[in-house]
């Protein structure tokens, strides 16, 4: 049985199968542990004898651990000792598979290549960064220059960033907008760090059961290798020593899963307005591993304007074709000259498009006679 373990996102283990036909491994536990479940109490002198399975290759995915047992999941090969198989894959399996596993079989084992940075993403961030975010033009004479440490340092030591500053003022937008410049995805893995205050938090962040979700087994299928923790500061102090291991060498092991993230680029967040409240809230031993603060500024005016002519413009754009020919014969000025009004009491990107869509709303709904 040739045994293959492949750690990385769920389309690239697709392109990692080789065979265009095959099993899963929920299909196979169907077969093979519900039928036996019915025939485990038997007498010494017993005529049954266990059914034998054969198959071509099995294939499982992440996501089936869930429906393991964690007596299955420490004792994988006892699913297989009526079972013929030419080959199987395993996608980011737990360690005590991958453990059993190698005890009994040789075992190929691939990760998924995020590949190395290169001066022309450099260039594409800078474009899509230019296009994109209003008001904070300071923050990619300091954004390149770490970022492209990556590519004159001797190691796959990951890259931590904390952009702090007011809310809704281009901080989550970059980071997707590295990933989106580096890795043509910008559907980063973002985990959401101010509900990390409970129990829960300590077994998502250190593991607990095998089936269940922890930072570690996350990050395994991560479709790129930027990684956003928004809102930082807000992790319980006792928690962490998690990231020590994580940021210092591009790895993180809890009791079920092992992660390598060399080379990734983690973005911090915090609403903080200095360097100084971020160090005291997260420790200096979580500060001093941080790469760079990068501070973003609140919103002038005019900046808060071109926010609101950009975002109008999209909202009018993404409207289906019938609420834009009701929408036709309102003035385009005179409908940014209402909002602008507004302006003043509106703080962050997120509050003006609110804004701009409540309007438009309105609008339509009044335009068709409707209010």
């Amino acid at each position: 049985m040739k045994v293959k373990i492949f750690y990385g996102p769920d389309n690239a283990f697709n392109e990692f199968i080789e065979e265009h036909s095959y099993t899963t491994m929920n299909e196979v536990m169907m077969q093979v542990v519900e039928v036996e479940r019915s025939f485990t109490i038997r007498t010494e002198d017993s005529s049954w004898t266990p059914n034998e399975y054969s198959y071509n290759t099995i294939v499982c995915y992440r996501q089936e651990y869930a429906s393991m047992t964690t007596n299955l999941i420490n004792n994988i090969m006892l699913l297989f000792r009526n079972v013929e198989c030419e080959n199987i894959y395993f996608q980011n399996p737990p360690n005590n598979i991958v453990e059993s596993l190698q005890r009994n079989h040789v075992v190929e084992v691939k990760y998924h290549d995020y590949g190395k940075l290169a001066v022309e993403k450099l260039i594409e961030l800078k474009k899509l960064y230019q296009e994109r975010i209003i008001g904070q033009e300071h923050v990619l004479n300091v954004l390149l220059p770490v970022i492209n440490v990556s590519r004159v340092r001797h190691s796959n030591k990951p890259i931590v960033i904390m952009f702090y500053g007011p809310p809704g003022v281009g901080k989550t937008e970059t980071a997707k907008i590295i990933s989106e410049a580096i890795y043509a995805n910008d559907n980063i893995k973002r985990f959401q760090l101010s509900m990390y205050q409970t129990e829960h938090a300590y077994r998502f962040l250190f593991g607990s059961d095998p089936q269940e979700d922890s930072l570690a087994k996350n990050l395994l299928y991560r479709e790129t290798n930027v990684v956003l923790f928004d809102e930082f500061d807000k992790v319980h102090p006792n928690l962490y020593s998690a990231f020590y291991e994580l940021f210092d060498e591009g790895k993180i092991v809890d009791r079920n899963y092992t992660a390598k993230v060399d080379n990734a680029i983690f973005i911090c967040t915090s609403n903080y307005s200095t360097k100084d409240e971020i160090e005291k809230s997260v420790g200096s031993a979580i500060f001093s591993r941080i790469t760079e603060c990068i501070r973003f500024e609140g919103l002038s005016y005019e900046d808060k304007y071109s926010l609101l002519v950009s975002r109008f413009n999209e909202s009018i754009e993404s409207l289906p074709q019938e609420e834009k020919d009701i929408l036709s014969s309102a003035d385009k000025e005179d409908m940014l000259e209402g909002l602008a009004v507004e302006l003043k009491n509106l703080t962050n990107s997120r509050v003006i498009k609110n804004t701009i869509e409540k309007y438009l709303s309105l609008k339509i709904l009044k335009e068709r006679g409707i209010l």
